[in-house]
């Protein structure tokens, strides 16, 4: 039986970490947050005492943090405390650069590593559709795909390291943007005096199909179900979209890349999350 530890059990992680405790595996849990383990209690996670704990009785890791300074801290004592051979897989979206450095320290030690930031939203991880844009070595990608194939529903190997954080990145930086121009093609619609179930038949099965209207569809009552008929709560936070466009913004100056609309995109998710919004889902920024 393979031992997993996980740590980050928040709206992604607990999800994630219940569908891969419904196989034959042994899941360690470490959350800083002790309210996390109030889902987990009729699923079966071993909760760990600390990180050391979990460090010392996992063979693979999996680690799903809120950003670059949190996965910096916690790889600095997965890398201190564990042995060489053990496998570490980072499935938060964070800077590519942080990405680089900590599985570079990993390596010194012997330790294998992959970057594999997820796409699906918290709907995804619970239901284990999530997409996961890995970057890596081929042998360790294939030796891990088998964890993919619990939590979600394609994993795309990129490149090297780093190469999921980058494709993460543009891939959210696309979404948000996306999500802009869903919610103001409703609003035309609305006041042309469309019924707008009618105009999601036309747009969910036509040219203007994407995601952000097929899957998660931000007007309440249309299409599947979504934070949009919850008053936006729960989902994938407007201030992590805003950190993950700040991501993209930054790659962007590194690399000297034109994204005008990227940028404007960026600024709307931070006057959103500056006035006390950051809370709500992402699909929130509709009705700005």
């Amino acid at each position: 039986m393979k031992k997993i530890g996980f740590i980050g059990l928040g709206n992604m992680g607990k999800g994630m970490s219940i569908n891969l405790s419904k196989e034959n595996l042994q899941i360690f849990g470490y959350d800083i947050n002790n309210n996390a383990y109030k889902n987990l209690k009729n699923h079966n996670i071993l909760i760990a005492n600390n990180l050391k704990n979990l460090i010392d009785e996992s063979e693979i890791i999996i680690t799903m943090l809120p950003d670059g300074l949190a996965v910096g801290k916690v790889w600095s004592e997965i890398i201190t405390y564990s042995t060489p051979g053990k496998y570490i897989v980072d499935c938060s979206t964070i800077d590519v650069k942080t990405s680089r450095f900590v599985q570079m320290q990993a390596k010194e030690k012997g330790l294998m590593t992959l970057d594999a930031p997820v796409s699906g939203g918290v709907i995804g991880a619970d239901q284990g559709t999530l997409t996961f844009m890995v970057g890596g070595k081929s042998q360790i990608y294939n030796e891990m795909k088998f964890l993919f194939e619990i939590m979600g529903k394609n994993s795309i190997l990129c490149g090297e390291e780093g190469s999921g954080q980058s494709a993460k990145i543009c891939n959210n930086m696309l979404l948000a943007s996306t999500m802009i121009a869903v919610g103001e093609s409703f609003n035309l619609g609305k006041n042309l005096g469309l019924d707008l179930n009618k105009l999601f038949e036309v747009i969910s099965t036509s040219t203007g199909s994407c995601w952000a209207v097929n899957s998660y569809c931000p007007i309440k009552g249309i299409g599947p179900i979504s934070p949009a008929d919850k008053n936006y709560e729960g989902g994938f936070a407007t201030a992590l979209m805003y950190k993950d466009l700040g991501l993209a913004v930054d790659a962007a100056a590194e690399t000297e890349s034109n994204i005008n609309y990227g940028i404007q995109t960026y600024k709307k998710y931070k006057y959103l999350t500056e006035n006390k919004k950051g809370n709500l889902d992402f699909s929130n920024i509709i009705n700005e």
